[in-house]
């Protein structure tokens, strides 16, 4: 059965969030059907869903995902009104081999051959140095780890306030980095990926901005 002809066009997959994308998209970038601001990292120690999965899990190598719609992770080009695909004919490896009925090749393509941002910035891009100077300064924690840490009220506290420098001086850089180098929203996503403040939040942590800095709660779960 076909792809077209299985699909019922619900857009249950895309909601879910943009696919990850693998070593032959690499030709949509190049000829200009994805765009580097349409796409962002997802860094190794970040915890994500993997296809179909029910809880995220740490992330062992880091991938490029398209972009999510605002504050959500629904795939920048799903389209609501007409429940369908904007760049269908020119989709991601991923999309082209989903089907709602037979999900093995999804789940065999997953974790293999995937694309970062490295891939995708030739050698002499200015942005690279940026990247790495951000992974030497902000380099991703072990989410996974500091998420059973923070179950313990003896180094609860500690480590909230370990995690508080983490976040601000990421912010730092990122608004340093933003201002010097005029980088957008989406070409920060791209080349940072998110900001440690939001890959905290599935773990009940919140930040809030404070006359004397950022300050990191954790909610009630």
């Amino acid at each position: 059965m076909s792809i077209t002809s299985s699909c019922k066009r619900c857009g249950t997959c895309c909601r879910q969030g943009g696919p990850a994308l693998h070593g032959p998209d690499l030709a949509l970038i190049r000829a200009g059907r994805l765009q580097i601001d349409d796409l962002i990292t997802v860094r190794r120690g970040e915890l994500a869903f993997q296809p179909l999965g029910r809880c995220p899990e740490p992330v062992h190598h880091e991938f490029l995902k398209l972009a999510g719609q605002g504050s959500t992770w629904c795939c920048a080009f799903f389209d609501e009104t007409t429940k369908g695909c904007r760049r269908y004919h020119h989709r991601p490896m991923a999309c082209s081999v989903l089907d709602c009925t037979d999900t093995g090749p999804l789940l065999d393509l997953a974790g293999q051959d995937l694309l970062t941002r490295f891939d995708c910035l030739s050698a002499d891009d200015p942005l690279l140095a940026l990247i790495r100077d951000h992974e030497t300064t902000c380099p991703c924690p072990d989410l996974e780890t500091i998420g059973r840490q923070l179950e313990h009220p003896a180094t609860k506290a500690a480590l909230l306030a370990d995690l508080e420098v983490a976040v601000s001086r990421d912010l730092a850089f990122r608004s340093q980095v933003a201002a010097s180098h005029r980088l957008s929203l989406a070409r920060e996503l791209f080349a940072f990926g998110r900001p440690l403040f939001q890959l905290l939040q599935p773990l009940g942590v919140q930040a809030s901005n404070t006359p004397a800095g950022i300050r990191l709660a954790l909610n009630s779960r």
